[in-house]
């Protein structure tokens, strides 16, 4: 699924550290429309999405028993944080790989989430 809303949500997703509660609703309504068994739209899911729990809890809820990679280097500036999700740990036979990087661990695993979920929303 190709969107621009969409490309341009995960660019602040990879590239921003000062995301607002507004922003992240933004984050949320695109979850809720690519994965709406998974996520649901609430002004309370958006104050708290930015959270790595938050984000780890919505990727499981969408791609459950999928495995998550994360890699990373803390930093107090800037984070250097990639996600990536697959369906086979080992193998490289996966039919979509979700990928995501950002300064911001939380914001790495939802641009992951939003990626593979645009992947699959085409097949």
């Amino acid at each position: 699924m190709k969107d621009p809303e969409l490309d341009v949500l995960l660019g602040e997703l990879e590239k921003r550290t000062d995301l607002t509660v507004a922003d992240f609703d933004g984050v949320v309504h695109a979850l809720a429309f690519l994965l709406p068994k998974a996520v649901q739209s609430d002004q309370q899911l958006a104050e708290r999405i930015g959270t790595a729990d938050t984000a780890m809890h919505i990727a499981d809820q969408a791609f459950p028993n999928w495995n998550v990679h994360i890699h990373g280097r803390a930093n107090d500036k800037d984070g250097h944080w990639r996600c990536t999700l697959r369906e086979h740990d080992g193998l490289d036979d996966d039919v979509a790989i979700g990928s995501g990087r950002s300064p911001v661990l939380s914001q790495a695993i939802l641009a992951a989430t939003m990626r593979l979920a645009m992947i699959l929303k085409n097949d």
